[in-house]
């Protein structure tokens, strides 16, 4: 994973924008625009002087969008791709970027870390056999009562596939189911599962209902919402 990011982190964004044309909107509008779910969903957070963490952060800009939202807040941003910590770092010098392991699950922060942490299409990149070893971790670092927010495309959604079929970046990654994914994270707390319908540009003028489908399985992308437990 860490190589494959490496290669691309040059493109990454052109990748990401041309495997997304079907939506007409661009890679970074995706990044702000899930930046401003975690706003929506956490409106009490934004103007507290918290921690955040993105688990996967690759070149910054989402982290970079999180920390505008969330004014007050300490961001941080981990990802295995040296070159892409690199990238984030040169960019956006107020964000605090490391590079974690691809071989360990470890995570380079103290118990109790971290008020939200969220992580945008990441999972999809980690080997199945490693999701519970990963959430253990993060929730490790998580605060008690706070937040881990994953984000994960859908694979019921044919345009999702489309998308990721052709985003060479997703060459070796495997989709995850959201049942599987919510049965994955049940097993360490209850989870929210939110389907995210997304209108494409020609029909923005139907975005306002958006937030009507959250329970319908067929939106571009899910996420799940975690609460850790005291």
């Amino acid at each position: 994973m860490r190589h494959e990011f490496d290669n691309y982190i040059d493109k990454y964004r052109d990748n990401c924008s041309n495997a997304l044309w079907l939506s007409g909107e661009s890679s970074d509008y995706f990044a702000l625009y899930k930046a401003q779910k975690l706003k929506s969903w956490f409106p009490n957070n934004q103007y507290k002087s918290i921690k955040i963490l993105d688990f996967g952060c690759g070149d910054g800009l989402m982290t970079h969008y999180v920390s505008t939202l969330f004014s007050n807040a300490t961001v941080y941003g981990v990802d295995p791709s040296e070159k892409s910590i690199i990238v984030a770092q040169k960019k956006f010098p107020h964000i605090q970027f490391q590079q974690n392991s691809e071989t360990s699950t470890h995570l380079n922060f103290k118990d109790h870390t971290f008020d939200i942490i969220f992580s945008a299409g990441t999972f999809h990149h980690i080997p199945f056999a490693m999701h519970k070893n990963y959430l253990n971790e993060l929730l490790r670092v998580l605060k008690p009562s706070g937040r881990l927010v994953i984000f994960e495309l859908n694979p019921l959604n044919p345009l999702t596939v489309y998308t990721f079929k052709n985003n060479p970046i997703d060459a070796h990654a495997k989709m995850l189911n959201p049942w599987y994914a919510y049965n994955l994270t049940k097993a360490f707390a209850k989870p929210t599962l939110k389907f995210i319908c997304f209108f494409p540009k020609p029909l923005k003028w139907l975005r306002g209902i958006e937030f009507l489908f959250t329970k319908v399985p067929f939106g571009a992308l899910y996420s799940l919402i975690i609460e850790k437990r005291q």
